[in-house]
């Protein structure tokens, strides 16, 4: 599979893509490391401009980083549309509308899950 994986994107040729970054954001991580996304455009010899976001994760080494985990996807577009309100059903069929209240001393997100 990862093989597959590979030769994919190495038949893709994307030295021959304009890229066009419209927002790049990095925080520190993990033992000293940076996690990255970037979002923006590709636009290939066909002249369709593409989408696309990226997140990855630096490493450190000993000069400078280097790239452990990357994930890229290409965005497709979504239109908007008008939807119809429905009725409302039964009190008793509704979905509970109690809001989360985290644990005291649990307010991140991070401690949240574990």
């Amino acid at each position: 599979m990862v093989q597959e994986i590979n030769k994919k994107i190495l038949s893709l040729d994307y030295t021959s893509f304009r890229v066009e970054i419209l927002s790049a954001d990095a925080q520190p991580s993990h033992k000293d490391g940076v996690i990255v996304v970037v979002t923006g455009c590709l636009t290939g010899s066909d002249n369709l401009k593409r989408k696309f976001t990226q997140s990855f994760f630096l490493a450190p080494q000993d000069k400078g980083y280097f790239v452990l985990n990357d994930i890229f996807r290409y965005i497709d577009e979504y239109k908007s549309v008008e939807i119809e309100s429905a009725p409302a059903n039964d009190a008793e069929e509704s979905a509970p509308t109690d809001a989360f209240t985290p644990e005291p001393g649990r307010s991140s997100i991070y401690n949240f899950w574990s």
